[in-house]
């Protein structure tokens, strides 16, 4: 359990917003945990980076080394349990009264024209298809991809080679997955980058609405909870 220890320390380090200590239940802190790993996880990769190249010549690099790994390993462990177990135990989550009143009402539609920091999703719907269930933008990004595969797998294949469709930098769609630091293969065929923020996500759906001739409005998004006014209190 001293990984565990250890991990909860670190998050309340990063993530002071959220007292881990007053939730109500394992599944509780399962909620609260995702909602911290989607916009801490950068900043401990961050901070992973910049210790390591202080500390490259110095005695301290083998054994800070392992402490960050550890602690990026354990935190993504979570997050894949967390996008694994979410849907089904989404109607047992129990939050204390002060979250309680952040949740969002999931029957309201939002545009691809909202700000997507501090929210979390609850699913979506593309024109006529069926709504979808996703719990995080991961989730709604991957499969609004599987889709556009299943609507014409050559066009999007061929995102691999469009510079539109890929940063300046890095690679978000690729036929391999060695540059990628969170690389999930569509279709079995091709791989998308999901270490992307909740808005980079928003701006890359756009992008493939244009690309199969729809329109930004036929696509149509529901949250299940909305921070902003938390953090916009925490940063007056």
């Amino acid at each position: 359990m001293k990984g565990f220890e250890e991990l909860l320390k670190k998050i309340k380090e990063e993530a002071p917003n959220i007292d881990l200590d007053k939730l109500e239940s394992f599944d509780s802190f399962m909620l609260a945990l995702n909602d911290v790993l989607e916009e801490y996880k950068e900043k401990i990769y961050k901070s992973f980076l910049e210790e390591l190249q202080k500390q490259k010549n110095t005695t301290e690099y083998t054994h800070a080394n392992k402490e960050k790994r550890e602690i990026i390993t354990s935190t993504s462990k979570l997050e894949n349990n967390l996008e694994t177990n979410e849907l089904n135990e989404e109607n047992k989550f129990r939050i204390k009264a002060n979250y309680q009143k952040y949740r969002a009402n999931k029957d309201v539609e939002y545009t691809l024209y909202e700000n997507f920091t501090h929210k979390r999703p609850y699913g979506f719907k593309l024109k006529d298809y069926p709504f979808i269930v996703a719990a995080t933008w991961k989730d709604v990004l991957i499969k609004t991809c599987e889709i556009f595969m299943d609507l014409d797998e050559n066009k999007f294949l061929s995102f691999a080679n469009y510079p539109n469709m890929n940063g300046k930098r890095k690679k978000i769609f690729s036929l391999t997955h060695n540059s990628m630091r969170a690389p999930k293969k569509i279709g079995d065929k091709i791989y998308i980058e999901t270490n992307l923020s909740a808005n980079s996500i928003r701006d890359l759906i756009i992008k493939l609405l244009k690309e199969y001739n729809f329109e930004v409005t036929d696509y149509k998004v529901y949250f299940r909870a909305d921070y902003t006014n938390l953090n916009d209190k925490k940063n007056k």
